[in-house]
């Protein structure tokens, strides 16, 4: 290699600042040609690349929810640096930056004059320079221990390489440019960008004034003694100065004694240099210097990063690193990332949450004036109020969009920044709703009774009998208001969350296939498929966990026609150049039901709204916020475990319309972060009294005023008249009669029949009355033992307790019936149940016969 012409002055200070390293002989081209090796081609510097934060927006890509950063840094470009910092960086590091080659020697010499006699340790390294040291030299050189004087003399020929390779006022733009992107400014700062925020909150550079421009091209020499944060103190007014001395119209202190601290006075050093005649710099006036030297510093202050939905955030997270997998982390690689995330449906989630779970432990005056401050409504107080006492400090919420899998709110727990309230009872930073595993109690049965429909053993109208039995030597397990209301078919035993039917619905597909079906809903268990399975037929109630965020995606599959579509949380991911890196698409969906099973499950569930249909939970749960009021079909269904410890609503609304607009599947989960139980004052806690709630305000205020949807029926189901008690054929033992959906080939009276016509009917003493035992036939003997126990009990009325500590009741509005007389066992032997003829009609047996055992 040639040595180039950089003049006898370069070579002189090469030799001499690396005469204690190298042997100086053999010419200065040797002794360049030496220094040059192994240094990065500097045409690198159309490489590097600078860390810097990512930031994450909101699904309209207009507002920062979060930002992942290692450095605060935003990356400018030459364009956006206006020319008044250009001059105040150039005049305080290198006044002849747009001209020199990359060193200046009359700096180097004097450096070197200054530390031969003691007088400065000043290095003399221009911007290049400066750059050079921070990204385009050796590893080895810049070690701990390394031969300054040689990492010195590279720095000089590699600076002025990278002139070379950048030559002209182009290439200068260029060089300052990567300066003022990489340079620390202090304060966690890193580029003129990032410092103009951290100082003064200012994020468009043009904005600066020249005091502020002074002051920030200071801070590189030495961010730390410079940094006015160590300098400034609060008024009384929250502002945070940096005091200075005050300077008279002939530009001297107004008092002679003040001394200004070491930022000041480093900017004042800069302003009167820009001032000063020389060099190519823009010259401040005489009247600007004056108001720059008596500008007044005031800082922003410290702003903590606080992140919007920051459980969301963080779950988001998990997904941004799979897809930046092997690619620059998202701390260093400047992306913009487009959530999921809807503003407005995560305000009314965190408020509400917030609400339930947090209001109802202030004292009584706290309380009444957050819920002023907080604008709830008076029927919301209301509910609020009665949770007080109950001691349920924890709570979290899931909503998205079905059809896409967007999440759109997410609340992980009361309060990611609610360390004042933090306990054992309240982990504020755990996140409930996507890593918690948690019990779903009776939420879980909508998924028991949609596998045993999808495989056919069971109908929507199939009578399940809710009479208290052992179904284990030690389990003996009850209805939650301890209450035996004898034959119930499916859809009501599912729309009042009666137990023991949906027990008896398990056993019928078995935990196996529940478990199966579950995870191809979506479901994920602690232990995978084999925990529900190990849970046995208690799986059935919910006992084994679950995540929220799985649950409520699987209740999502019925409103979507049997689909599951996996929750997402990110729509787009530009690069650092804001090209597009990653785009959603088509959202992830797999078929999990059939249509038909999904729509029936659907129209059960949403009687749990309607007043006309559910006599309990339809006036809690019943909304009227249609454009003219109408009310709003709701899919719903409340979890509460035998001990309270998890609280929790699922539910979903129909798929609007307009495929822009949100297909709707809520979760909510309340309880405590060490599962204990929560202690209730006077009447324990319910799921419809907190998450119902919750669950309940969210939609009433996100869905006002929206169109009012139904569930759209699908091809392949039939509509039958059945037996309002059996669930089979009506027949002569009929008393009343109901409506209800089959899938097509399983309603009463085709060739693959589920129910049996007159199943619970026996022609006894001239009439036809009920006899439970004959809807088990086959069962265990501890089974009919306890069927029988009903029916003697249930022969004198409602209100009789068995051994079991369970009570009989007739059914909610049912006028008080069990389908019709019981059975006695002091009459003349009882007929064979009615049989069904190939045409389906219900023929009654001629003769009395002992009745068959009916295939199930």
């Amino acid at each position: 290699m040639a040595m180039p012409l950089i003049g006898i002055t370069a070579l002189v200070l090469v030799a001499v600042i690396t005469a204690s390293a190298l042997a100086v002989g053999g010419g200065a081209a040797a002794t360049y040609e030496s220094l040059a090796e192994g240094l990065p081609d500097p045409a690198r510097l159309e490489e590097l690349d600078f860390a810097q934060p990512t930031m994450v927006y909101d699904r309209t890509g207009t507002v920062e929810i979060a930002r992942f950063t290692e450095q605060r840094r935003s990356v400018v470009t030459f364009e956006q640096i206006p020319q008044l910092v250009l001059d105040a960086t150039t005049v305080t590091e290198d006044a002849t930056f747009w001209e020199n080659q990359g060193f200046d020697p009359n700096a180097i010499i004097s450096a070197i004059l200054g530390q031969v006699s003691g007088s400065s340790d000043r290095g003399g390294s221009t911007i290049t320079q400066q750059l050079v040291r921070a990204r385009l030299l050796p590893q080895d050189l810049l070690a701990p221990g390394a031969d300054r004087y040689l990492r010195k003399a590279k720095e000089l020929i590699q600076a002025q390489r990278l002139t070379e390779a950048f030559p002209g006022e182009a290439g200068k733009q260029r060089i300052i440019t990567a300066y003022m992107n990489q340079i620390f400014y202090g304060q966690s700062a890193y580029g003129i960008a990032a410092a103009a925020d951290v100082m003064f909150g200012v994020t468009d550079l043009s904005k600066l004034t020249p005091a502020q421009a002074a002051l920030l091209a200071g801070l590189p020499q030495n961010p730390n003694v410079h940094n006015p944060y160590r300098h400034a103190t609060e008024t009384e007014d929250g502002k945070l100065i940096v005091a200075n001395c005050r300077y008279g119209a002939d530009l001297r202190l107004v008092d002679p004694n003040c001394t200004d601290v070491s930022p000041v006075a480093r900017r004042n050093y800069i302003l009167t240099r820009l001032y000063s005649p020389g060099g190519r710099w823009k010259k401040l006036t005489r009247e600007e210097l004056l108001e720059g030297l008596n500008e007044p510093i005031e800082l922003i202050g410290e702003r903590p990063l606080i992140y919007i939905a920051p459980h969301f955030v963080w779950q988001m997270k998990k997904q941004l690193d799979q897809i930046l997998s092997d690619r620059t982390p998202a701390e260093r690689g400047g992306y913009k990332v487009i959530t999921t995330i809807d503003l407005k449906a995560q305000e009314i989630a965190e408020r509400y949450i917030t609400a339930g779970a947090i209001l109802p432990h202030m004292a009584a005056t706290e309380f009444r004036r957050t819920a002023t401050e907080m604008k709830l409504r008076k029927d919301d107080q209301e509910w609020i109020a009665r949770l007080r006492g109950k001691n349920i400090r924890n709570a979290a919420m899931v909503a998205l969009d079905y059809r896409n899998g967007d999440v759109l709110a997410y609340v992980g727990s009361a309060g990611y920044y609610r360390e004042d309230l933090a306990t054992k009872k309240f982990n504020p930073k755990y996140d409930v709703a996507g890593d918690g595993f948690r019990q779903p109690g009776s939420a879980f049965k909508p998924v028991v009774y949609a596998t045993a429909i999808e495989e056919r053993k069971v109908t929507a109208g199939t009578m399940l009998l809710d009479v208290t039995t052992p179904f284990g030597r030690t389990w003996t397990p009850r209805d939650a208001d301890r209450l035996e209301r004898g034959p119930v078919r499916v859809r009501k035993a599912l729309q009042y969350s009666l137990n023991i039917p949906a027990i008896r619905a398990m056993e019928r597909v078995g935990p196996t296939v529940v478990a199966k079906q579950a995870t191809r809903m979506g479901i994920k268990f602690p232990n995978g498929e084999k925990s529900l399975e190990l849970g046995g037929l208690a799986g059935a109630i919910g006992t084994v966990e679950v995540r929220p965020i799985d649950l409520t995606a699987a209740f999502g599959v019925f409103g979507n026609g049997g689909v599951y579509t996996e929750p997402r949380m990110i729509l787009e991911v530009l690069d650092a150049n804001r090209e597009t890196l990653y785009q959603a698409g088509t959202a992830t969906r797999t078929r999990a039901l059939s249509p038909q099973t999904a729509y029936v499950m659907s129209d059960i569930l949403a009687g749990s709204s309607d007043p006309a249909e559910n006599l309990i939970w339809g006036p809690k749960f019943q909304i009227r916020n249609g454009p003219n009021g109408e009310r709003r079909i709701m899919a719903v269904k409340t979890g509460t475990t035998n001990d309270i410890r998890d609280l929790s609503t699922y539910g979903f609304l129909p798929a609007p319309k307009d495929p822009g607009q949100p297909a709707l599947s809520v979760g909510v989960w309340m309880g405590n972060s060490d599962h204990t139980p929560p202690r209730a004052s006077s009447e324990p806690a319910f799921a419809t009294d907190g998450p119902g709630r919750i669950w309940r305000a969210f939609l009433r205020d996100y869905m006002q005023k929206k169109p009012v949807p139904d569930f759209k029926r699908p091809n392949g189901l039939v509509q039958a008249t059945i037996d309002a008690w059996s669930g089979g054929r009506p027949g002569p033992w009929t008393e009343k009669t109901a409506a209800e959906w089959f899938l097509s080939g399983t309603q009463p009276g085709s060739r693959g029949a589920i129910d049996p016509a007159g199943l619970l009917y026996v022609e006894q003493c001239g009439e036809w009355r009920v006899d439970v035992t004959k809807a088990e036939p086959g069962s265990p003997r501890a089974w009919q033992d306890a069927l029988k126990d009903w029916m003697r009990r249930a022969r004198e009325g409602p209100g009789r307790v068995g051994r079991h500590g369970a009570a009989t009741a007739y059914f909610w509005g049912e006028g008080g019936t069990w389908g019709g007389k019981l059975a006695e066992t002091s009459c003349v032997e009882p007929t064979p149940s009615p049989s069904v003829t190939p045409s389906g009609e219900p023929t009654p047996s001629p003769e009395p016969t002992r009745t068959p055992k009916p295939t199930r």
